[in-house]
Protein backbone atom coordinates (compact mmCIF):
# COMPACT_ATOMS: atom_id res chain seq x y z
CA UNK A 1 0.00 0.00 0.00
CA UNK A 2 1.24 3.57 -0.80
CA UNK A 3 -1.40 5.73 0.91
CA UNK A 4 -4.12 5.09 4.08
CA UNK A 5 -6.30 7.44 4.90
CA UNK A 6 -8.07 5.81 7.92
CA UNK A 7 -6.25 5.68 11.00
CA UNK A 8 -7.48 6.24 14.32
CA UNK A 9 -6.42 7.39 17.95
CA UNK A 10 -6.99 6.78 21.79
CA UNK A 11 -9.14 9.59 22.03
CA UNK A 12 -12.23 7.59 20.21
CA UNK A 13 -11.77 5.57 23.66
CA UNK A 14 -11.79 1.77 21.54
CA UNK A 15 -7.95 2.24 19.55
CA UNK A 16 -4.89 1.75 21.31
CA UNK A 17 -1.38 3.28 20.37
CA UNK A 18 0.18 6.55 20.64
CA UNK A 19 0.32 8.71 16.96
CA UNK A 20 4.02 8.48 17.31
CA UNK A 21 3.73 4.47 17.11
CA UNK A 22 1.38 4.22 13.90
CA UNK A 23 3.85 6.84 12.23
CA UNK A 24 6.71 4.28 13.34
CA UNK A 25 4.52 1.53 11.66
CA UNK A 26 3.56 3.48 8.62
CA UNK A 27 7.43 3.63 7.79
CA UNK A 28 8.24 0.07 8.93
CA UNK A 29 5.31 -0.94 6.65
CA UNK A 30 6.68 1.36 3.59
CA UNK A 31 3.37 3.69 3.56
CA UNK A 32 3.98 7.23 1.73
CA UNK A 33 0.80 8.96 2.94
CA UNK A 34 -0.89 8.75 6.18
CA UNK A 35 -4.04 10.22 7.45
CA UNK A 36 -5.25 10.08 10.58
CA UNK A 37 -9.16 10.16 10.74
CA UNK A 38 -10.19 9.71 14.58
CA UNK A 39 -13.89 10.02 15.04
CA UNK A 40 -15.09 13.31 14.80
CA UNK A 41 -16.62 14.73 17.92
CA UNK A 42 -20.02 16.24 17.59
CA UNK A 43 -21.96 18.53 19.28
CA UNK A 44 -25.58 16.90 20.62
CA UNK A 45 -27.86 18.04 22.44
CA UNK A 46 -29.11 17.60 26.57
CA UNK A 47 -26.95 14.92 28.29
CA UNK A 48 -26.24 12.44 25.80
CA UNK A 49 -22.60 11.09 25.07
CA UNK A 50 -21.34 9.26 22.16
CA UNK A 51 -19.13 7.01 23.55
CA UNK A 52 -17.13 6.33 20.85
CA UNK A 53 -15.48 9.51 19.26
CA UNK A 54 -13.28 12.40 21.30
CA UNK A 55 -14.65 15.04 22.67
CA UNK A 56 -14.70 18.59 21.36
CA UNK A 57 -12.72 20.25 23.60
CA UNK A 58 -9.84 16.71 22.31
CA UNK A 59 -9.83 18.36 19.28
CA UNK A 60 -7.89 20.94 19.46
CA UNK A 61 -4.54 18.22 20.94
CA UNK A 62 -5.36 15.89 18.45
CA UNK A 63 -4.80 18.17 15.57
CA UNK A 64 -1.65 19.46 17.35
CA UNK A 65 -0.11 16.18 17.59
CA UNK A 66 -0.89 14.72 14.76
CA UNK A 67 0.54 18.59 12.77
CA UNK A 68 4.08 18.09 14.64
CA UNK A 69 4.20 14.48 13.80
CA UNK A 70 3.96 16.05 10.15
CA UNK A 71 6.42 18.18 10.47
CA UNK A 72 8.53 15.90 11.87
CA UNK A 73 8.64 13.45 9.19
CA UNK A 74 8.00 16.10 6.20
CA UNK A 75 10.88 14.11 4.38
CA UNK A 76 9.87 11.00 5.16
CA UNK A 77 6.33 10.46 5.35
CA UNK A 78 3.33 12.75 4.32
CA UNK A 79 0.93 13.01 6.96
CA UNK A 80 -2.55 15.01 6.91
CA UNK A 81 -5.24 15.37 10.09
CA UNK A 82 -9.01 14.12 9.05
CA UNK A 83 -11.91 12.49 10.80
CA UNK A 84 -14.46 10.05 10.74
CA UNK A 85 -17.35 11.77 10.46
CA UNK A 86 -21.01 10.78 10.14
CA UNK A 87 -23.68 12.92 8.17
CA UNK A 88 -26.10 13.87 10.98
CA UNK A 89 -28.45 16.56 9.37
CA UNK A 90 -29.36 18.15 12.42
CA UNK A 91 -25.85 18.73 13.40
CA UNK A 92 -23.80 19.01 10.71
CA UNK A 93 -23.23 22.77 10.10
CA UNK A 94 -22.55 23.49 13.50
CA UNK A 95 -19.55 20.75 13.31
CA UNK A 96 -18.53 21.47 10.27
CA UNK A 97 -17.85 25.26 11.30
CA UNK A 98 -15.76 23.76 14.67
CA UNK A 99 -13.51 21.39 11.91
CA UNK A 100 -12.46 24.72 10.00
CA UNK A 101 -12.06 26.54 13.13
CA UNK A 102 -9.42 24.07 14.12
CA UNK A 103 -7.91 23.51 11.06
CA UNK A 104 -8.76 19.54 10.13
CA UNK A 105 -8.10 18.54 6.38
CA UNK A 106 -10.20 16.48 5.68
CA UNK A 107 -13.06 13.89 6.41
CA UNK A 108 -14.10 10.91 5.67
CA UNK A 109 -17.84 9.25 5.66
CA UNK A 110 -18.59 6.48 7.96
CA UNK A 111 -22.41 6.56 8.55
CA UNK A 112 -22.63 4.28 11.70
CA UNK A 113 -25.97 5.34 12.41
CA UNK A 114 -28.95 6.10 10.31
CA UNK A 115 -30.88 9.17 11.48
CA UNK A 116 -29.50 11.45 13.62
CA UNK A 117 -27.50 9.73 16.41
CA UNK A 118 -28.74 10.00 19.56
CA UNK A 119 -32.73 9.15 18.18
CA UNK A 120 -30.87 6.79 15.43
CA UNK A 121 -30.76 3.42 14.20
CA UNK A 122 -27.30 1.67 14.62
CA UNK A 123 -25.95 0.71 11.34
CA UNK A 124 -24.23 -2.98 11.62
CA UNK A 125 -27.34 -3.75 13.54
CA UNK A 126 -29.23 -6.67 11.46
CA UNK A 127 -32.29 -5.91 9.80
CA UNK A 128 -34.83 -6.69 7.40
CA UNK A 129 -36.52 -3.48 7.31
CA UNK A 130 -36.52 -1.79 4.21
CA UNK A 131 -37.27 1.69 5.44
CA UNK A 132 -33.62 1.32 7.30
CA UNK A 133 -31.78 0.55 4.02
CA UNK A 134 -33.49 2.93 2.08
CA UNK A 135 -33.40 5.80 5.12
CA UNK A 136 -29.34 4.50 4.85
CA UNK A 137 -29.08 5.18 1.37
CA UNK A 138 -30.59 8.34 1.32
CA UNK A 139 -28.42 9.61 3.90
CA UNK A 140 -25.32 8.28 2.12
CA UNK A 141 -26.30 10.48 -1.04
CA UNK A 142 -27.28 13.69 1.21
CA UNK A 143 -24.12 13.21 2.53
CA UNK A 144 -22.09 12.98 -1.28
CA UNK A 145 -24.15 16.25 -1.80
CA UNK A 146 -22.17 18.30 0.54
CA UNK A 147 -19.08 17.72 -1.45
CA UNK A 148 -17.17 17.73 1.84
CA UNK A 149 -16.01 13.74 2.14
CA UNK A 150 -12.78 12.46 0.59
CA UNK A 151 -14.47 9.34 0.52
CA UNK A 152 -17.01 6.56 2.21
CA UNK A 153 -15.69 4.53 4.42
CA UNK A 154 -16.93 1.29 5.11
CA UNK A 155 -20.19 2.00 2.38
CA UNK A 156 -21.86 -1.44 3.49
CA UNK A 157 -22.01 -1.46 6.67
CA UNK A 158 -25.68 -1.52 6.73
CA UNK A 159 -26.36 -4.97 7.89
CA UNK A 160 -29.65 -5.63 6.22
CA UNK A 161 -30.54 -8.91 6.61
CA UNK A 162 -33.87 -9.34 4.15
CA UNK A 163 -34.62 -9.50 0.01
CA UNK A 164 -31.50 -9.89 -2.11
CA UNK A 165 -33.40 -7.50 -4.82
CA UNK A 166 -34.37 -5.14 -2.30
CA UNK A 167 -30.67 -4.73 -1.26
CA UNK A 168 -29.40 -4.94 -4.93
CA UNK A 169 -32.36 -1.96 -5.88
CA UNK A 170 -31.30 0.63 -2.94
CA UNK A 171 -27.08 0.02 -1.83
CA UNK A 172 -27.06 0.07 -6.08
CA UNK A 173 -28.77 3.29 -5.92
CA UNK A 174 -25.73 4.26 -3.50
CA UNK A 175 -22.98 3.16 -5.64
CA UNK A 176 -24.77 4.70 -8.52
CA UNK A 177 -25.15 8.23 -6.95
CA UNK A 178 -20.61 7.53 -5.64
CA UNK A 179 -19.81 7.10 -9.10
CA UNK A 180 -22.01 10.13 -10.32
CA UNK A 181 -20.73 12.06 -7.40
CA UNK A 182 -16.93 11.08 -7.71
CA UNK A 183 -16.69 9.59 -4.48
CA UNK A 184 -14.50 6.49 -3.78
CA UNK A 185 -15.51 3.95 -2.04
CA UNK A 186 -13.33 1.94 0.36
CA UNK A 187 -12.94 -1.67 1.17
CA UNK A 188 -12.55 -2.08 5.18
CA UNK A 189 -9.63 -3.92 6.00
CA UNK A 190 -10.70 -4.25 9.78
CA UNK A 191 -14.51 -5.48 8.56
CA UNK A 192 -12.35 -8.05 6.43
CA UNK A 193 -9.75 -9.13 9.13
CA UNK A 194 -12.72 -9.77 11.54
CA UNK A 195 -14.96 -11.17 9.72
CA UNK A 196 -17.53 -8.48 10.23
CA UNK A 197 -21.21 -8.15 7.86
CA UNK A 198 -18.81 -5.75 5.87
CA UNK A 199 -17.27 -5.70 3.13
CA UNK A 200 -20.60 -7.31 1.68
CA UNK A 201 -20.03 -9.67 -0.92
CA UNK A 202 -23.29 -8.37 -2.54
CA UNK A 203 -22.13 -4.88 -2.40
CA UNK A 204 -18.79 -5.71 -4.07
CA UNK A 205 -20.61 -7.07 -6.59
CA UNK A 206 -22.62 -3.57 -7.32
CA UNK A 207 -19.62 -2.18 -7.44
CA UNK A 208 -17.61 -4.23 -9.70
CA UNK A 209 -20.92 -3.64 -12.50
CA UNK A 210 -20.69 -0.32 -11.94
CA UNK A 211 -16.92 -0.59 -13.29
CA UNK A 212 -16.04 1.46 -9.55
CA UNK A 213 -12.90 1.15 -7.84
CA UNK A 214 -11.97 1.02 -4.51
CA UNK A 215 -9.99 2.88 -1.74
CA UNK A 216 -7.78 0.53 0.42
CA UNK A 217 -8.77 1.42 3.97
CA UNK A 218 -6.71 -0.06 6.78
CA UNK A 219 -9.17 1.28 9.40
CA UNK A 220 -6.66 0.95 12.25
CA UNK A 221 -7.10 0.88 16.01
CA UNK A 222 -3.83 -0.13 16.78
CA UNK A 223 -0.54 0.46 15.09
CA UNK A 224 0.18 -2.97 13.64
CA UNK A 225 -2.94 -2.89 11.26
CA UNK A 226 -0.88 -0.82 9.33
CA UNK A 227 1.54 -4.05 8.69
CA UNK A 228 -1.01 -6.82 7.14
CA UNK A 229 0.89 -7.69 4.08
CA UNK A 230 -0.95 -11.05 4.07
CA UNK A 231 -4.38 -9.05 4.35
CA UNK A 232 -2.91 -6.96 1.92
CA UNK A 233 -2.76 -10.00 -0.78
CA UNK A 234 -5.82 -11.32 0.27
CA UNK A 235 -7.61 -8.18 -0.08
CA UNK A 236 -6.05 -7.62 -3.89
CA UNK A 237 -6.67 -11.04 -4.72
CA UNK A 238 -10.41 -10.98 -4.08
CA UNK A 239 -10.53 -7.37 -5.60
CA UNK A 240 -8.74 -8.37 -8.80
CA UNK A 241 -11.04 -11.64 -9.07
CA UNK A 242 -14.28 -9.37 -9.34
CA UNK A 243 -12.59 -6.97 -11.56
CA UNK A 244 -12.65 -3.67 -9.00
CA UNK A 245 -9.34 -1.74 -9.92
CA UNK A 246 -7.87 -0.18 -6.58
CA UNK A 247 -7.00 3.39 -5.98
CA UNK A 248 -3.67 3.37 -4.33
CA UNK A 249 -4.54 7.14 -3.45
CA UNK A 250 -7.13 9.29 -3.43
CA UNK A 251 -7.46 13.58 -3.63
CA UNK A 252 -7.98 14.66 -0.15
CA UNK A 253 -11.09 17.30 0.11
CA UNK A 254 -10.25 19.99 1.89
CA UNK A 255 -12.44 21.59 4.39
CA UNK A 256 -10.25 24.94 5.21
Amino acid sequence: MIANYHTHTPRCNHAQGSEQEYVDSALSAGLKILGFSDHTPYFFPGDYYSTFRMRPEELPGYVSTVNALRDRYADRLEIHVGVEAEYYPKYFDRLVDFLRQEQVEYMILGQHFVGNEPDGVYSSQPTADKAILEAYVRQGIAAMDTGLYTYMAHPDILNFTGNRSVYNEWMGLLVREAKDHGLPLEFNFLGFREGRNYPDQRFLELVAQAGLPMVLGCDAHQPEALQVPKVETQVREKLGKLGIPILETVPLKKLG
